[in-house]
């Protein structure tokens, strides 16, 4: 009688003295046991579906919600499926290139990604990007390629957002062969919608981190065409960069391996580990150029796809790399060794081993054009 007085009288005030209820009475015990053996039953059935629609590459015509889990939960799965879709969707970067490989370039914000975006489009390749479901073709059924008034090529597709990648991945895109260079800044997400068989081959434009930041900075200040991306930031012109970067003194904030890694800048903290991590996929999987040798990084890319003697190619370098024509952000440059400097360098440390890793590949992977027949080697060094 002691005892059950006792435990009534903990029921009573489990409240008060912070007893979970489920430890005092046996039936409620009995159904949070239940609850936490379907929550890891759950959790384990999604890994394995994971995996096999992954290992089978269900064919979207027939399993057409398949892709789009594929897409939602690629975001969720992390390591699992980041290195599922690097082995077996893209390709090394020392490999032999195959007809069936399709050019995938890494679009890092603020490091002339529109400038290399609209070189292409200039030398009439056929292009993924955003733009490729305006003119009402996002209500296209079937895969296909547009054409606008200016004989300039699309995929009707979009590469720039997670919905428009499921989109791709449920018409087949990867498979379809029908693009030259699909541009995104999202860049784990765009591996997913390849295969063994179709396999991307990956390239990117890196900048100085710092230079990057300030870059954006300024420009998040007056982009109001940049419509539904958060990043038109007007009240930023009230706070000054050195204030900006006060208020983040003891976080981190690396936006390039967080995407590289398709990890959360926000919510998830990086580490060494992730660092290396960032560091082998660079090495293996990524064609390295660089924004302050521009004329170079182009030759590289070029030559590596094939596309040196591409015959609109010196009219488009000429506007979209030697002129940049569509380069207009003026900025005040963050001096290096400045105070702001030093701060912004703390906070975006990891990018910046990353970035200084990238440049260490870029002499590297000189050795991919030694090669090269008829080819002037100062170009690509």
């Amino acid at each position: 009688v002691q005892h059950r007085t006792h435990t009534i009288y903990q029921v009573l005030t489990y409240r008060t003295t912070e007893i979970p209820l489920y430890r005092v009475c046996p039936l409620l015990k009995m159904m949070e046991e239940q609850r936490k053996t379907t929550r890891r039953v759950l959790t384990i059935a999604s890994i394995i579906l994971l995996i096999l629609l992954n290992i089978f590459d269900l064919v979207p015509s027939k399993f057409s919600e398949a892709p789009r889990q594929l897409i939602r939960a690629e975001r969720h799965a992390k390591g699992l499926h980041l290195d599922y879709v690097l082995d077996n969707h893209t390709a090394n970067v020392y490999d032999p290139l195959k007809e069936t490989d399709t050019a995938v370039y890494w679009h890092i914000h603020k490091a002339s990604g529109s400038s290399v975006k609209s070189y292409y489009t200039c030398m009439g390749k056929v292009m993924v990007d955003r733009v490729g479901t305006s003119n009402g073709h996002h209500e296209d059924k079937q895969i296909a390629v547009w054409e606008n008034k200016h004989h300039f090529r699309w995929v009707n597709v979009d590469s720039s957002t997670y919905d428009g990648l499921t989109r791709a991945k449920e018409l087949g895109l990867g498979n379809s062969g029908l693009a030259d260079v699909v541009v995104t800044a999202l860049l784990p997400a765009a591996l997913a919608v390849f295969s063994h068989s179709h396999q991307a081959r990956v390239f990117a434009l890196f900048r100085h981190p710092i230079d990057r930041a300030a870059s954006l900075y300024y420009y998040r200040q007056v982009s109001s065409w940049e419509v539904g991306q958060d990043v038109y930031r007007p009240d930023l012109a009230d706070v000054s960069i050195e204030e900006f970067y006060q208020r983040k003194r003891g976080t981190q904030d690396n936006p390039i391996l967080s995407a590289l890694l398709n990890k959360d800048r926000v919510v998830e903290t990086l580490t060494d580990e992730d660092l290396a991590k960032g560091k082998e996929i660079l090495e293996q999987k990524v064609l390295i150029g660089l924004t302050n040798k521009m004329e170079a990084s182009m030759n590289r890319f070029d030559t590596y796809f094939g596309w040196y003697d591409d015959e609109n190619r010196p009219k488009c370098r000429n506007l979209f790399i030697d002129q940049k024509v569509n380069s207009n952000n003026s900025y005040k440059r963050v001096e290096p060794g400045s105070q702001l400097w030093n701060e912004m360098a703390v906070i975006m440390d990891y990018d910046i081993k990353l970035y200084n890793y990238a440049v260490h590949l870029w002499h590297e992977q000189r050795q991919l054009f030694y090669d090269t027949v008829d080819f002037n080697l100062v170009q690509v060094l």
